[in-house]
């Protein structure tokens, strides 16, 4: 049973960094690397596969840099809207 689990781990997220090859939107690319290649992870953790880990560390944590990355200007471009946009304000006669 133990072995059918992560069968079915590695061959999901194998499926899932295959797929992201498919995907146009960066943010969605990088999330589903992400989700992808820690399924992958676990996968050869158990499996004590080296290369496998190290690969897949490393591709899951440039993801994740990027995705930080993206989250931070997603809230700057928020902050600075906010900032810049100008409230009504209604004068009294």
């Amino acid at each position: 049973m133990d072995t059918i689990l992560f069968d079915v781990i590695s061959w999901v997220g194998l499926t899932i960094c295959i797929g992201a090859f498919f995907i146009k939107d960066v943010f969605w690319l990088r999330l589903a690397t992400l989700v992808g290649c820690s399924l992958l992870f676990v996968y050869y953790s158990h499996i004590a596969i080296p290369q496998g880990v190290i690969s897949n560390l490393l591709v899951l944590l440039i993801n994740a840099y990027y995705l930080l990355r993206f989250a931070q200007a997603r809230r700057a471009t928020k902050a600075s809207e906010a900032a810049t946009a100008t409230p009504l304000v209604s004068q009294a006669d």
